[in-house]
């Protein structure tokens, strides 16, 4: 769901490295040794109704490397959450010479790092065996404010990490609700270990872990790990389940049931409609990457914002669930569906850059697209990767290889230039190679981690081309290419045209361009751009028009502010902003958009302005919100007639390009460019009523140039409700092109 994961710090809706393993530093004793955690047997008990957790956790080290000694002495700790008290830490095949607990750090930002406070545990072994094994006993209750994490333009909630309470549980494996191997200072050590989670059912809940469910140890539920993962995860709710098989894995789904019959048939049917998505992802993706990598896949309906994956479920918000066709939109349900292959079963080694997101972008965000045979959609999609990082100040336009490190690269990076690095990847060493590449990481990594140099390796070995020269561009460099058609010469004589290029930086890249004859007959060519210029020339049988540079966005490159398809992350982007709204009281539906669009307290500066009171220089001068009968403003339809917007208002409703908008429940959400501040957008809200505005908490999702929503009602329990939906979008490109001098 592509999303933050909180700028490459949660890989599949997790966070690398909370979760790790044991690590045992040596001592200055004469026989030291080293040990990892290589097993987790896990026992827990919820009460939702008094927030409590009791736990045992039993940790099994091994010697790494072996040391040859028949017994040894070193330091090991653990990182647990401050809610919990251990009550007892015993050990077996070592002694417990000390154990010493740290009272918990502040963590002075929390809004960017869910980690609740941790104690560390430091615990002094002696007599260490071959392998030892560690027992914690611990209690505590656990309980967070769900809605201090809930944003509105977020999808995830991030501060989430251990919650017990009626409505729910979460205990994310990043919320210390069993210990975590850490060092000295409780920053997380990873190591990938198997897990055997027990625990005692809870009543009028269904529970769910990061495992395969295992037979029951006589009244617990069990789940085991196939594979080495880095840790576990339990969740539960109240919730009703519905399952099916699809060859030889059990596909179902835990959803909460609405007391409105006529909701309760709206969720089943949607719950049918997941179920069936499901099943189509498995068929399309296993011939694709390999056999799902589990026997079980659960759809779990969360209660805060979330599209996390984990091995063998996905946690999605419900809110994504009631949505039904539309919450199955690329890069939802079959995004978070691959991360069980990419990222909770083929590990992200934490020591590189999280690879699993760019990939996982690119199989499902993109390829989806591709896979429906739907070409413009595939375009589009590639278009927006471009638009993402076009978007990126040059200070925030890392290399790939950095997202998810301490102050690397952030989530535009990993995701959009990610997916876009892959797409290119398969260009470069062809589609069949790419697949089988993958096929092949699936064979051979399960339980592994895996870097940006193995995916290179084994992408080596599938095509049998060097990608040195790939992996330095689009992954270890700096940077985007910013790329210019700078003149275009028919030299009648010879019959040819001559195309100047240049780019920035000198980079290695093949550049599509389309020639364009004056019958509008079209002819694609591609041009090397090696160094910083190159002037090419090609054979045409009449002199040309125009030629347009890159027109299907299929190599990686910054986009001049022009070229970027404007949206409400055009106008958001600035740090002025110009809101034009209605005389008199504005809707309360018409201020959340206001309110969205001026961002946090002090993010930007906003200025209010009226329909009777805006001036034309103010309007030149910032980026422009109207809403409302903001528009009916002079000044504003000037500005927005130079603007060349295809939006005018009518006596009773909205002319959108040729159409006429005159029904109540008619809305239009539409951006163009500011044609006085490059960089900046203008847009517009209005609904011909107020009950057209149900949709006025979701604008900040689209990134669609122009949207017109249709609001319908119906009658449900002696109640009207009503239901909003897109009937139509545009998107307002301005490609690079350029008169051919004849």
């Amino acid at each position: 769901m592509n999303e933050r994961k909180s700028d490459g710090k949660r890989v599949c809706g997790r966070r690398v490295g909370l979760v790790a393993v044991g690590l045992l530093v040596a001592s200055g004793c004469t026989r030291p040794v080293t040990l990892r955690a290589t097993a987790y047997d896990l026992d827990a008990r919820l009460d939702p109704g008094t927030h409590e957790l009791l736990g045992r956790a039993d940790v099994t080290l091994t010697r790494e490397p072996e040391t040859g000694v028949a017994a040894g002495t070193g330091t090991v700790c653990f990182a647990l959450n401050a809610a919990l008290n251990v009550t007892e830490v015993t050990a077996h095949g070592a002694r417990i010479r000390s154990h010493v607990v740290t009272p918990p750090a502040a963590r002075p930002q929390p809004e960017t790092d869910g980690r609740p406070p941790m104690r560390v545990h430091e615990l002094h072994l002696e007599n260490v065996g071959p392998t030892p094994r560690l027992t914690f006993h611990y209690a505590g209750v656990l309980v967070q404010d769900v809605q201090a994490g809930e944003k509105r333009g977020q999808v995830h909630n991030f501060l989430m990490a251990a919650h017990v309470s009626g409505e729910g549980i979460y205990l994310d494996e990043g919320g210390g609700w069993y210990p975590l191997a850490c060092d000295e200072h409780g920053e997380p050590q990873p190591v990938a270990a198997l897990f055997h989670l027990s625990a005692e059912p809870v009543a009028g809940m269904r529970l769910v872990a990061a495992g395969e469910p295992a037979p029951a140890e006589g009244t617990r539920q069990v789940w085991r790990t196939r594979y080495p993962v880095t840790g576990m995860a339990l969740v539960g709710g109240p919730h009703e389940r519905k399952e099916r098989a699809v060859g030889g894995v059990r596909i179902a789904a835990h959803y909460s049931r609405p007391d409105d019959p006529h909701s309760q048939a709206q969720i089943e049917k949607h719950t049918d409609l997941f179920l069936d998505a499901a099943a189509k992802y498995l068929e399309r993706y296993q011939p694709l990457i390999g056999p799902y990598p589990y026997e079980h896949y659960t759809i779990v309906e969360n209660f805060f914002s979330s599209g996390f994956a984990f091995p063998c479920f996905t946690l999605l918000n419900r809110a994504l669930l009631a949505m039904g066709p539309r919450g199955l939109a690329h890069g939802m349900l079959d995004h978070e569906m691959l991360h069980a292959w990419w990222g909770n079963t083929i590990l992200v080694d934490p020591q590189d850059g999280n690879w699993c997101e760019a990939l996982t972008t690119f199989g499902a965000n993109y390829y989806g697209y591709v896979l429906d045979g739907d070409e413009r959609g595939a375009r589009n999609q590639r278009r927006n990767f471009c638009v993402a990082v076009s978007r990126l100040k040059p200070a925030e336009d890392l290399p790939l290889g950095t997202f998810g490190r301490p102050q690397g690269a952030g989530r535009e990076v990993g995701y959009s230039k990610g997916a876009m690095v892959f797409y290119m990847l398969s260009e470069e060493i062809g589609i069949d190679h790419f697949w089988a590449a993958c096929r092949r990481l699936t064979a051979d990594y399960k339980g592994r981690f895996v870097n940006w140099a193995v995916l290179q390796a084994v992408f080596e070995q599938q095509s049998g081309r060097a990608l040195d020269a790939f992996m330095q561009q689009w992954v270890r460099a700096t940077g985007t290419p910013e790329l210019r058609l700078e003149a275009a010469r028919w030299r009648a004589e010879t019959g040819t045209l001559e195309v100047e290029l240049a780019q920035d930086a000198p980079r290695a890249l093949r550049v599509p361009l389309r020639i364009v004859a004056d019958d509008g007959a079209a002819r694609d060519e591609v041009v090397a751009l090696d160094g910083r210029h190159n002037t090419a020339a090609f054979p045409f049988d009449r002199p040309p028009r125009t030629v347009v540079l890159d027109p299907d966005f299929r190599v990686l490159r910054r986009l001049r502010p022009q070229e970027i398809v404007p949206g409400v992350a055009t106008t958001r982007a600035g740090r002025r902003l110009l809101v034009v709204q209605p005389s008199g009281v504005v809707s309360p539906l018409y201020q959340r958009v206001i309110d969205d669009f001026g961002g946090e307290r002090g993010q930007k500066e906003v200025l209010l302005r009226t329909a009777d009171d805006v001036s034309a220089a103010e309007l030149s001068a910032q980026s422009v919100l109207i809403v409302g009968d903001g528009l009916r403003s002079p000044a504003v339809r000037a500005l927005l007639k130079r603007a060349g917007c295809p939006l005018s208002l009518t006596a009773t409703g909205f002319r959108f390009e040729d159409r006429t908008y005159e029904e109540p429940g008619h809305a239009v959400l539409c951006t163009v460019h500011h044609p006085d501040m490059p960089g900046c957008g203008i847009t517009v809200y209005f609904g011909n009523s107020e009950t057209a505005l149900g949709r006025s908490d979701l604008l900040l999702h689209y990134r669609d140039s122009a949207v017109i929503f249709e609001t319908t009602a119906r009658a449900a329990e002696g109640k009207t409700v009503y239901e909003s939906r897109p009937i139509a979008r545009r998107d307002f490109e301005s490609p690079t092109v350029v008169e051919v001098r004849r």
